[in-house]
């Protein structure tokens, strides 16, 4: 009984052991042979069941199927690159060659311009404006047919390094001039044609030349009394040597010698105001300078004592006697209680009378000139002076005058006493 049941138990463990080694083993041919998945001439699938040396195989194929692909992209990017080269080598050479004949062009026409060849000769007037640039100064050329390349002479002008130097005004030019003489024609004020004359009266003051030189074109009063009263004519001998700087209204007064001038319209102020000194130092001839010297006047001292009497004088007779009055208060106004010159001449300088006074200061108003409260001549001259002024400050009458005043038409009287002023004060009508 034991036996038979340990027979038992032995065929069942048999039993488990064969089915727990069962393989099931189908090689690959039979496999596809049998199974009908994969059609005559397909070609080979990597399977799990596949064979290392067929799986190895078959990637290979793969990667150099692959590389073959890429090889064949990059000779498409390769080829298609050099189309574009070529595409874009033939616009280049196309710009440039355009280009090229452009500015050969350019260069052609504009040297021909700057040499003036073959250009007709006429003459034509031009206007540059004050303080025009180079571009439109080369805008007048063109219209006015002078040259036919703005653009070029711009170039050419700054090359040439000639942009800062061009005078404004009118000039008369020939067409067929190159532009080296252009620009030559244009640094100069020589060439000007604008030319204005302007005539200043003996006696004027600067206030009265600065708007005489408005209203004719020349410059604008206000920079030609901005200048007067300037240390910028510090470099002329007649004014480098004026003390008192700070006590004068205008240091240029007495120093614009009056005359006629030729001045240009829009002209510098400094150059203007330079023409009238240089002529004054030219009317103060040696014989002049010789005798105020000779005199112990410095050349101030006459041209101050000089405008007075021009103010003061009804002609160049008077000049003489007022002179004379002059004179003799200055040396010896002490003694006879005269030393203060008293000319009405000076009150409100720098204006002629209290009416031109600015009316804030009008009532107020005191000049540092009004010879009625200084003694002595006053800090400068108030008008300029003309040479009989001039020669009459050096060269007074003899006389024992120490009074005058003129009558309402021009008539002069003299007196030697006080008493005796008041009495021709009467006969001119200034009292009653």
């Amino acid at each position: 009984m034991r036996e038979d049941e340990n027979r038992r138990q032995n065929r069942s463990n048999e039993q488990q052991n064969r089915a727990r080694d069962f393989r099931v083993n189908i090689n690959d041919d039979a496999y596809r042979a049998d199974s009908g998945a994969q059609s005559a001439g397909e070609p080979d699938v990597l399977h799990s069941y596949s064979s290392p040396q067929t799986r190895k195989a078959m990637v290979e194929s793969e990667m150099r199927a692959m590389k073959a692909e890429e090889r064949a992209l990059k000779e498409r990017s390769r080829e298609k690159g050099r189309r574009n080269r070529n595409f874009f080598r033939m616009i280049w050479v196309a710009m440039v060659i355009i280009l090229g004949i452009g500015i050969g062009q350019y260069l052609v026409t504009g040297i021909a311009d700057m040499l003036a060849y073959q250009k007709q000769q006429t003459k034509v007037t031009v206007d540059i404006p004050k303080g025009a640039s180079v571009g439109e100064i080369a805008k007048v050329l063109y219209k006015g047919g002078v040259i036919n390349e703005p653009g070029f002479f711009q170039l050419y002008s700054g090359i040439t390094r000639a942009n800062n130097a061009y005078m404004n005004g009118t000039f008369e030019l020939e067409t067929d001039m190159d532009y080296e003489a252009i620009i030559n024609y244009l640094q100069t004020d020589n060439n000007r044609t604008d030319i204005v004359k302007v005539m200043f009266q003996e006696g004027l003051n600067v206030q009265e030349i600065a708007a005489l030189m408005e209203k004719s074109g020349v410059c604008s009063a206000k920079e030609i009394l901005e200048y007067a009263n300037s240390q910028d004519f510090n470099n002329y001998e007649l004014i480098k040597s004026l003390g008192n700087a700070s006590n004068r209204y205008y240091m240029l007064e007495g120093y614009l010698f009056p005359d006629t001038y030729e001045f240009y319209k829009d002209e510098d102020p400094k150059q203007a105001l330079g023409k009238m000194i240089n002529n004054t130092s030219k009317k103060l001839t040696t014989a002049i300078r010789d005798k105020a010297k000779e005199q112990g006047m410095s050349i101030d001292e006459v041209l101050n004592l000089a405008s007075i009497i021009q103010a003061e004088s009804a002609d160049e007779d008077d000049m003489l006697q007022v002179s004379s009055v002059l004179h003799n208060r200055l040396k010896n106004g002490v003694a006879t209680g005269t030393q203060k010159l008293g000319c009405d001449s000076t009150i409100f300088y720098p204006y002629r009378t209290k009416a031109q006074v600015p009316e804030a200061q009008r009532d107020t108003y005191t000049s540092r000139y009004n010879t009625y409260e200084i003694t002595g001549l006053p800090p400068g001259p108030i008008v300029n002076p003309g040479i009989a002024a001039i020669n009459a400050a050096l060269s007074p009458a003899k006389t024992d005058y120490y009074y005058f005043c003129h009558s309402a038409d021009g008539k002069a009287y003299y007196a030697k006493t006080a008493e005796q002023h008041q009495k021709n004060l009467k006969k001119a009508g200034l009292t009653k």
